[in-house]
């Protein structure tokens, strides 16, 4: 608790900091914006002034960055970055994360207060950038980096790019991965696809001596999941503990919306589904990867997230068991976040990143957040 006389806040809506053309930023946002601002003066013509906002919007270089190079220019200091956190999240009022019911008053260097609790707080509080040492403006280029490159970032890259140590880089990168598990918890409906993957290494790199030994483990030491995808939307992956029938179909319950068309491959654990779906399947055992009988009835489109899965894989030498969830979440949040531009998923991101906050125990011992699926995302 920081010590400092406080007074009320007002804080001023900042119109011409929005931008319309992002996907990230909703219509309604927009009009919700447009018309508390309508509110406060006295326009005659209303529908040339949104025409002027618009464009003063699209123009604006605060959210218009396409490259690393243009985000460098936009956010140059911590307080650029609070800014655009602010705007973004709090959509121009102060939230308290103690009680968002309450009022809220300015104190000094950024803080605020909230009335109710007697709690300070800042925009970063209850997110991963709480109590962070490094500067905003790295992170926020780690994190669109993250998101332009389809095979993610390594440790040991953020270790050298930017001058921190190893530890740092590796506990950044997994706070990161972790808040972007919040669009791993989706609920499937229409036509879903679902299948498994056994991730690691092939037996015919180990040594002798080592494959005699992963040989006589179950599923040879490999580390098991499960994934669904949505045809043209979402996907979710799961680490699973093993192959079992039960397990299997406790994954398309959860995850699944009954009465959706089902595709998978010939596993027989599927086939002893509650008749809740409409199932069909492609025998791949036989090497037929679409059904004979009906075109559409393939698992094509799961394979194209597990390809995203290995190019993360390919990236880094060894995944431990404990971390591949999270390893998980970041391909799902790339997956779901396909047909955005590299900047406007970067700024989905951290539209989302309230409740995010992690420490370092609960990295190392892989206590990721577990979100509940029916959780909504901001925008």
């Amino acid at each position: 608790m920081r010590n400092s006389s406080c007074t009320k806040i007002s804080y001023p809506i900042k119109i011409a900091d929005l931008y319309s053309g992002s996907k990230a930023i909703p219509d309604k946002l927009i009009k919700k914006k447009f018309n508390k601002f309508l509110q406060k003066v006295n326009f005659n013509n209303a529908e040339e002034l949104y025409i002027c906002i618009a464009m003063n919007i699209e123009s604006s270089l605060c959210k218009n960055f396409k490259t690393l190079k243009d985000l460098r220019a936009i956010f140059k200091t911590n307080e650029d970055c609070i800014r655009f956190l602010e705007e973004l999240i709090w959509e121009g009022e102060p939230v308290s994360p103690y009680d968002k019911t309450s009022k809220v008053y300015k104190c000094k260097d950024g803080w605020y207060k909230c009335k109710n609790t007697g709690k300070e707080f800042n925009i970063l509080t209850g997110t991963l950038f709480q109590g962070t040492k490094i500067d905003l403006t790295t992170w926020f280029e780690v994190i669109f980096r993250e998101n332009s490159d389809k095979s993610g970032l390594a440790a040991t890259t953020v270790m050298r790019d930017y001058g921190i140590t190893y530890t740092a880089a590796w506990n950044m990168l997994h706070k990161i991965r972790n808040a972007m598990s919040k669009e791993n918890h989706q609920e499937l409906s229409g036509t879903v696809e679902v299948d498994e993957y056994h991730a690691g290494g092939s037996l015919k790199n180990m040594h002798y001596n080592k494959k005699l030994e992963v040989k006589q483990i179950p599923n040879q030491n490999k580390k098991l999941l499960q994934g669904f995808v949505q045809r043209n939307g979402d996907s979710v992956i799961r680490v699973i503990p093993n192959m079992l029938d039960s397990t299997l179909n406790a994954g398309i319950l959860r995850y699944v919306e009954k009465g959706s068309s089902l595709y998978s491959d010939d596993n027989p654990s599927y086939q002893k589904l509650p008749p809740f779906y409409k199932q069909a399947m492609v025998v791949h055992s036989k090497g037929n990867y679409v059904n004979k009988n009906d075109k559409n009835v393939h698992t094509n489109t799961i394979e194209s997230v597990w390809s995203g899965f290995k190019r993360v894989e390919n990236i880094h030498i060894v995944i431990s068991p404990k971390h591949t969830q999270n390893y998980a979440n970041e391909t799902v949040f790339r997956y779901n976040t396909r047909k955005m531009k590299s900047s406007e998923a970067c700024i989905w991101f951290l539209q989302n990143i309230e409740d995010t906050k992690i420490t370092w125990k609960e990295i190392r011992d892989g206590k990721y957040r577990q979100y509940n699926r029916n959780q909504k995302r901001v925008a």
